[in-house]
């Protein structure tokens, strides 16, 4: 006779006897072909089940038990940043997202302190680790999101001294809550257009990553995935009594994406809006007191039509002492075998089958810099930092 199975979580359906005694046990369930139970099925192995789905791991019993992800040392409850990342399709936000644990590993030796990102989840984590891969290692782009995905990394860093009330370094340590959705949710008539415009409600700073090249075409232009959401966003803040002095409350980092593309470039430079550092890897920049004037011509001269519409959109609805202007490159230039830019060699991006390849390993280029500056100003004292900061 085989033996009966019991399970201690199991109880009769009147619960447990008045004696106190031990719940009887459970027999065990018939079986179609006639043949002993032998106890519920193996759930399959982790390496079975495909990345984001299933059951998970199989439990081990000589583990010990994992805790729950808490905030990095230094950190407490109130220490999550909210960030909203916003784009139109193919504007490069899975890029920026890959390339933010790229930037935070060179920081220190470009000069501007010392960063550490790492996923809170499995899931956090397997997307930064498969990210970097494919930009440093492998040198092609992640693929392009599909539908809406939020994840939330641990950063812990410390600042450069920068002067002023800032003499001494700042340390940094916070849990970044962020959205990774594909460009198409923007629209207002995406059925999840509802879920993201509340994400970036909630949110206290937002990343806008603005492409002034695909902005050329109809399916990408910048307006079509700009305004809807900007207009719901607008009336969820309001409806909930959250205006600050009668605008939008958030920080914002807008970030003028591929700006190592020569079809972007070339005209910037031409235009005079670039320079070029003289150490290091002498690498060119849009220098910060001229960013917001960059983003300006960018909208007014180099883009034109729906491009003003977006420029005009965001010093409506925002403070504009609450906008900081960013040129931005996921990837970075080409350097040559001294690792210095060689402007007679500098595209990074190569065609090979038919697809996009990196030439050469990822030096972002203000990926960074936009993250901790929103932390920066959302935890700052009114007043500390003084007015918006502009990037390079």
């Amino acid at each position: 006779m085989a033996e009966e199975y019991y399970d201690p979580n199991d109880r009769p359906p009147g619960g447990a006897p008045a004696d106190g005694s031990a719940t009887p046990p459970k027999p065990a369930p018939p079986q179609p072909n006639g043949q002993p139970w032998s106890g519920p099925p193996a759930r399959p192995a982790e390496a079975d089940v495909p990345y984001g789905y299933g059951p998970g791991p199989v439990m081990d019993g000589n583990r010990d038990p994992a805790p729950i992800p808490t905030a990095p040392a230094g950190a407490n409850a109130t220490d999550h940043v909210r960030i909203g990342l916003w784009g139109a399709p193919r504007s490069g936000k899975t890029s920026f997202l890959g390339a933010l644990p790229i930037a935070a590993m060179q920081a220190q030796r470009h000069g501007r302190g010392s960063w550490r990102i790492s996923g809170m989840s499995r899931e956090a984590n397997g997307f930064l680790n498969d990210s970097v891969t494919r930009l440093s290692t492998r040198r092609i782009f992640p693929e392009a999101s599909v539908g809406l995905r939020s994840m939330s990394w641990s950063v812990q860093g410390e600042e450069p001294a920068a002067g002023g009330l800032r003499r001494r370094p700042r340390r940094a340590s916070f849990v970044l809550d962020i959205n990774d959705a594909a460009g198409e949710v923007f629209q207002a008539n995406n059925p999840l257009h509802e879920e993201i415009t509340d994400q970036l409600a909630r949110a206290q700073g937002l990343i806008y990553l603005f492409d002034p090249l695909g902005d050329r075409e109809l399916a990408t232009e910048s307006f079509n995935f700009f305004y809807a959401t900007l207009n719901e966003l607008n009336s969820r803040v309001r409806d909930r009594r959250g205006h600050h002095d009668n605008r939008l409350p958030h920080h914002v980092s807008v970030c003028v994406a591929k700006f190592d593309h020569p079809a972007l470039f070339e005209p910037a430079m031409r235009a005079g809006w670039v320079t070029q550092d003289s150490t290091g890897s002498r690498l060119p920049r849009v220098p910060a007191h001229l960013s917001s004037r960059f983003f300006q011509w960018l909208c007014e001269d180099f883009r034109g039509a729906t491009a003003r519409m977006v420029r005009d959109g965001l010093a409506t609805f925002f403070h504009p002492d609450r906008i900081s202007y960013y040129a931005t490159s996921a990837i970075g230039y080409r350097l040559n075998p001294q690792h210095i830019f060689d402007y007679n060699n500098y595209a990074n991006v190569e065609e090979v089958d038919g697809r996009p390849r990196i030439c050469t390993s990822p030096e972002p280029i203000n990926v960074l810099e936009p993250l901790i500056d929103l932390e920066r100003r959302i935890h700052a004292r009114p007043g500390l930092f003084g007015p918006k900061r502009s990037g390079q």
